[in-house]
Order: C-alpha cells, then structure tokens, then sequence
C-alpha cells in the first residue's frame, strides 16, 4: 500500500484553521509520532517518524512560488508519494448518513454495480463514507438491499466507504410520506425487523421510524438494544410522543422540518422537541432549497456545532443532466438542480457533501471548521465511528479531501488510497532522499 506525504496547505480542526506541517499517511492511517498540540489542535505530523529534522521551507515555481512548509526530515525514513497541498484546505473527509442514490444510479438497485457507482460518484463531491439509504420497498427487495451492502461494507469500492445501510421506512406516517411511495409503507412489525437485521449481518446501522406509529416505542426500544441508530422523521408526532421516544432511544431527525409537522408556538411536535433537546442530533440538507438560509442561522444557534449533521439525500437524478428520473418507483424531476414530483414537492437532491458545506458557510455565515465538522466528526460521532474517522489526528483511517478557496473538490482520499485527483501528479519521494 501506497505511503502518502500532505506538504503545505492549511489544516482544519475542530478548533479551527492552522498550517500544516506535514501529513504522513501509512497503511491507510494518519500516522504522528508524539501528543496533539495546544488546544487539542494536531499542527501537523512528522514523516520522520520521530525525528524532530525540519526541512527549509522552499519555494515552489509551479505554485507562484510559494513555500512548502513541511517537517520532514532530510533523511526521510519512509519512501512516500509527496502530495503538494500548497494554497488548499486539508479537511477530514466527509460522511453523509442518506444517501439514496447518484448519476444514475439508486441503492434501490440492490447490485453491487449501482452501490460502487454512488460510491464513485459521492467521491467527487468530498465523501469518504455513507451510508446506503433505501426508501421503502417489499421485504424481499430490502433484505436484497441488506444482503448486497453487507458484501460492500468497509470493503474498497473505488470511491467512497460503504459503512452500511440506513432503512429509511418502512415504518413512517402515510401523511408525511414525501417523495416516497406510500404503497410501500406499512405496520410496524418486529418480527420483519428482525429478518431485516439478520440480512444486514451487523452492517444495518441506521433506521428512521416514525415514532407516533402503533408499536413504534417497541421498535425503536428493540433498535436501540442492537446498536442500531434510531432516527426520527416522515412524522407527525406532538412533542409529547417525541421526548417518549428519544427517552425509548430516538438519538437524531432526518431532513429536519422536511416531511414533519410544521413548528408551531403551541403545538412543538417533533420538531421543537428535536430544537428543545439538546442530546437529539439533526440532519440538514443544505442545499438553499430544503431550507431558507435563515432557518440555517437558527439552527446553528439553538443546536451549536455539535447538534447538526450535513446530508445531501441524494437521488439517482444527482450528478446528471436535467430531465426524468425515478426514485422508489415514482416519476421525479430535475430542473436547474432541484428534484420534485410532478406538481412541486421535492424528492430528496442533487447535492454533495462538499457544496452542503460551502453552503453552510457562504448562506449561513457560519465558520468554515464548524462546517466541516457537521460533515465528518459529528456523523461519525452519531455511528460511534469517531475513534477512527472524523477528525485529522494519529490513528485516524486517512479519510482526507483537499479543497481549493472556492470549494472546489482537488482530491479525495479515503482509508489512504486516492480515489478523485484533480490535482498534477504526486511526486515519489525516496527514503533518505
């Protein structure tokens, strides 16, 4: 396997924006000797593996100059292809928990084919991993889905990791259904649950339930047990039944105010409960489209950094060109960007990951580290992954992406192989050299 050298650039932490000094990645981690720096902020990391050398800072022609401003050694100890990040961001790669489909595409598909297609796509957008969503369908047709994800998890893909699946449904309110297909909705049954869970093998790690259903605190109780992450949405719930159900094990709210009863002063429901709880985490498509970027505002303020998760719920519109597409069996369009049914509402987006941030700080006005971290630490931190994905620090699978001053996508990286480079070539550099 391949051994990475980041050289140049500015690193973003959770505390903020520094200069990196030097990331070497080995064996598909970022590899540090030594403690994190002031503040609990990772400066950057020494390819030397030990050696406190420096090299001068030198300039560099291709890049008008600039400095190269790495802590490798002279006497490097490893050989490693050098990565020049000089004038980029260097984030932790981002993890988006709904993720439907993409050029083309749909996990509805239930191959193999279709989940490394929206696995390569999402790459391009900054995603290093996520989580296979599959709207409601027959049994049969879901523990196919299961069945093919669990082949695919934590497996190389060519693009972004597959970290699982996430059901969303089949257990939601009929009359917040959205975009997706009410045929397909139905009881809450424990016992296809179970069979769910079986065929998943251990790879089902999210599931979105309606929690005003009848046997849905059984359900969601049940979920909670087998570590499964219990989301809330497509809902109609007051905010009586939706406390009951975080206290049952309701940890996070898709597509916040999307496809719930709306917000009102004397009636909360799910949505000022999600607002009032401060555990209870909140997806949000940032997309301007799904919500005003005042509504961002607002939730940044009541939520702060650590209560909102970026997705894109994305559809197999995303990444292609304008006109029809399907999702879960009905027609959908995609004008300028924006995907609806026929007649206005909209059926999940085109978005990446990579644009939701942007998006974040460009609409909303909120600081460029916090965004990125609704995108990487926070998801991981919702699927119990953040000991090993989220955050640039020793130890950490090499989940990176290299972004320019106006978003635009330069690398992705994930568990240390490059899987989108639209960068000029790495330059190989030799032990000792």
């Amino acid at each position: 396997m391949t051994d990475y050298l980041i050289c140049g650039g500015q690193l973003i932490t959770s505390g903020g924006t520094v200069p990196n000094a030097g990331i070497l990645i080995t064996r598909g981690k970022i590899a540090a000797p030594g403690a994190p720096g002031p503040g609990g902020l990772y400066p950057g990391f020494c390819c030397s593996m030990g050696r406190s050398h420096r090299r001068s800072p030198s300039p560099d022609p291709e890049r008008g100059g600039a400095a190269k401003n790495c802590c490798v050694g002279d006497q490097c100890s490893r050989e490693c292809v050098e990565i020049d990040a000089s004038g980029l961001m260097i984030a932790p790669g981002f993890i988006d928990l709904h993720v439907h489909g993409g050029n083309g595409r749909d996990i509805l598909d239930g191959t193999a084919a279709s989940i490394k297609e929206i696995a390569s796509y999402h790459a391009m957008g900054g995603t290093t991993s996520f989580l296979a969503t599959a709207a409601p369908a027959p049994r049969d047709r879901l523990q196919k889905i299961l069945t093919a994800v669990s082949g695919l998890t934590m497996k190389f893909t060519g693009g972004a990791q597959l970290l699982g699946t996430h059901l969303e449904g089949p257990y939601i309110n009929p009359l917040r259904a959205g975009a997706i297909n009410p045929a397909h909705l139905r009881k809450v049954s424990m016992a296809e649950m179970s069979d769910f869970i079986a065929a998943g093998g251990g790879t089902l790690k999210m599931v979105t339930v309606a929690p005003e259903l009848p046997g849905s605190q059984g359900l969601i109780e049940m979920l909670a047990g087998e570590g499964i992450t219990v989301s809330a949405g497509h809902s109609e719930a007051d905010y009586e039944t939706a406390v009951a159900s975080f206290k049952a094990g309701v940890r996070h709210a898709i597509h916040l105010f999307n496809a719930s009863a709306p917000l009102h002063h004397r009636e909360p429901g799910l949505v000022g409960a999600v607002l009032a709880e401060r555990d209870i985490t909140a997806e949000i498509i940032a997309d301007g489209r799904h919500l005003h970027p005042a509504m961002l505002k607002m939730l940044y303020s009541i939520k702060g950094n650590r209560g909102l998760t970026l997705a894109t719920d994305a559809v197999s519109a995303a990444g292609r060109p304008d006109g029809d597409y399907f999702f879960n069996g009905r027609r959908i369009i995609m004008e300028k960007g924006k995907v609806t049914l026929p007649g206005g509402p909209m059926a999940g987006s085109s978005l990446t990951m990579v644009e939701a941030v942007k998006n974040m700080v460009g609409l909303a006005g909120i600081p460029l580290h916090e965004a990125v971290r609704m995108a990487s630490l926070n998801p991981a931190r919702l699927l119990g992954r953040e000991n090993s994905k989220g955050a640039l620090a020793p130890g950490m699978d090499a989940d990176i992406v290299l972004l320019d001053s106006n978003f635009n996508l330069r690398l992705t990286m994930v568990c240390g192989e490059i899987v989108y480079n639209n960068l000029r070539p790495p330059q190989k550099k030799r032990a000792g050299k």
